[in-house]
C-alpha cells in the first residue's frame, strides 16, 4: 500500500465532512490528524507520512465525526481560554462564548484586588459542568478560592477529574478549587457558610425552552439534557439561582449568569436581564455582548 500525505488525507477528510454537514470541516479534519499523530496542529505541514494504522485510526475518527459526534467526544477534550478539559459523555462541552464571562469576572475580582492586594477573593460557580468557569479564574488569578456545584453525578466526574489536572496550577496561583455534588436550585443550603461572603456568583444554567429543541445534532444528541432545558421559557433555573445568589453574595458582589442570545434585554424584554430585576436584592443590571455582538452574559450587583 503506498504512503498517502498527511495533506491528502485531510483534504479528502474535509471533503467527506463538508458533505456531511459539519461547521467546521477543514479545521475538525486538521484537528483529527493531529490527534491521531499526537502533534500540535500547527505543526501538521512539517509532519510524517501517517503509517498505515494510523490511516485506519484518522478514518475511523472522521467517520464518527460525519456522524456528527462531537469533535471533543472523539478527542476526548475541549479548549477554554489557556485550559484543556477532558470532556465526555454526560458533561456540557464549554463554548468560546462562555468566555466572555469569565473576562467580566476577572476584571472585577481585579479591581477587588487593588482595594486589598493580599485578601483572598471567594467565586461560587453554579452548574458548573466541566468546571471550566471556576478553574480559569482560579488559574489565571491568585488567592482564588472557588467552590463549584453541580448536580449530575456524570458531569461531577468529568469535573473532578479537570480540577485534580490543573492542581499543580492552582496551588502556583496559590488558588483552590472545591466540587460540592448537589442542586444549584438550594446553593444557599449547600454553601450555608459562605452565604453573605461570596465576591462573585457566576451560572452558565441550562436556559433552552423545552420545546426549543436545538438544531445542531452535536448538541441536541450529545450534550445532556439537563444541562440545556430550563422550562417552558428556558428560565425556570436562571429565577432560582437570582434567588440563591442573593443570599450567597456578600454586599456589592457580582452576579454573572450567562443566557441564549434571543434572552437579552434588546430582545426579550421577560429575559434574564428581567428575570433578574424582578428580584429586588439586585442592583446594577447590565447586559453583556460576546465577540459576535450577541447578548450573551447579564450581571448584577447585590445590594
Amino acid at each position: 500500500m503506498a504512503e498517502e500525505s498527511v495533506r491528502s488525507l485531510v483534504g479528502e477528510a474535509e471533503r467527506q465532512l463538508a458533505d456531511a454537514g459539519v461547521p467546521s470541516p477543514d479545521v475538525d479534519a486538521q484537528l483529527l490528524m493531529a490527534h491521531v499523530l499526537a502533534v500540535p496542529r500547527a505543526q501538521l505541514i512539517v509532519a510524517p507520512n501517517p503509517t498505515a494504522e494510523q490511516v485506519d485510526r484518522y478514518q475511523h475518527l472522521v467517520d464518527r465525526r460525519s456522524a456528527r459526534e462531537p469533535l471533543q467526544h472523539i478527542t476526548g477534550e475541549a479548549y477554554f481560554r489557556h485550559l484543556r478539559l477532558h470532556v465526555g459523555p454526560g458533561v456540557f462541552i464549554p463554548r468560546p462564548e462562555t468566555e466572555i464571562l469569565v473576562d467580566i469576572a476577572i476584571a472585577d475580582l481585579e479591581s477587588v484586588r487593588r482595594i486589598d492586594p493580599t485578601a483572598p477573593v471567594t467565586v461560587v460557580d453554579l452548574c458548573t459542568g466541566s468546571a471550566a468557569i471556576p478553574l480559569a479564574i482560579a488559574t489565571e488569578l491568585s488567592g482564588v478560592r472557588a467552590t463549584a456545584v453541580e448536580l449530575s453525578p456524570d458531569a461531577a466526574q468529568w469535573a473532578r477529574r479537570n480540577i485534580a489536572a490543573y492542581d499543580e496550577q492552582l496551588a502556583a496561583a496559590g488558588s483552590s478549587v472545591g466540587l460540592i455534588v448537589g442542586d444549584a436550585r438550594t446553593a444557599a443550603t449547600l454553601l450555608s457558610a459562605l452565604n453573605g461572603t461570596v465576591e462573585i456568583v457566576t451560572c452558565n444554567p441550562p436556559y433552552i425552552p423545552d420545546a426549543a429543541i436545538p438544531r445542531d445534532p452535536e448538541v441536541r444528541d450529545y450534550d445532556p439534557d439537563i444541562a440545556l432545558y430550563g422550562g417552558p421559557d428556558g428560565l425556570d433555573i436562571v429565577r432560582d439561582i437570582v434567588d440563591q445568589a442573593a443570599f450567597i453574595l456578600k454586599p456589592g458582589g457580582l452576579l454573572l449568569i450567562e443566557h441564549g442570545d434571543e434572552q437579552g434585554s434588546d430582545v426579550d424584554p421577560a429575559g434574564v436581564p428581567a428575570t433578574v430585576a424582578a428580584n429586588t436584592r439586585f442592583t446594577d443590571i447590565r447586559d453583556h455582548r460576546d465577540l459576535g455582538a450577541r447578548p450573551r452574559v447579564t450581571s448584577a450587583r447585590r445590594r
